[in-house]
């Protein structure tokens, strides 16, 4: 399954998605994080550990910016694994910003089921507002 999170606005929203997804059953989620995080060797070391103790998820250094990182993505998909994404990128702030472009790529290519999580951000930990399946529309 192919999970969108939006809006993306908080460095906790990872860690959210990632102790609520085991509540509906989805554990060892593939989650695409910024290469600066998951590549950091202090930050690396405590997402792999949450990541572990929050239902087995594990992190692909995903930089946006390269094509072919979307590519693995699908590959990732098409092994029958969860992949979960925002779409928004990574600069956090703006909760109305657009998707990046990889996005819309992904969502044509994948034959996989797709689930849209939408975040709330009224408290200090972000909670999950509500969740949605969408359609696929493969062309």
């Amino acid at each position: 399954m192919l999970i969108l999170v939006r809006p993306h606005v908080s460095l906790l929203d990872g860690p959210a998605v990632a102790a609520w997804l085991p509540r509906i059953g989805l554990v060892q989620a593939v989650f695409a994080v910024d290469p600066d995080y998951a590549r950091h060797p202090v930050w690396s070391r405590l997402l792999k550990a949450y990541g572990w103790l929050t239902g087995g998820h594990t992190m692909l250094p995903l930089d946006a910016t390269r094509p072919f990182a979307m590519r693995e993505l699908l590959r990732i998909l098409d092994q029958g694994r969860d992949v979960v994404i925002f779409p928004q990128g990574t600069g956090i702030g703006d909760s109305a910003r657009p998707d990046a472009g990889g996005c819309g790529w992904l969502l044509e290519k994948t034959s996989r089921r797709v689930m849209e999580i939408t975040l709330s951000h009224e408290a200090r930990w972000p909670g999950i507002q509500r969740y949605d399946f969408l359609a696929i529309c493969k062309k």
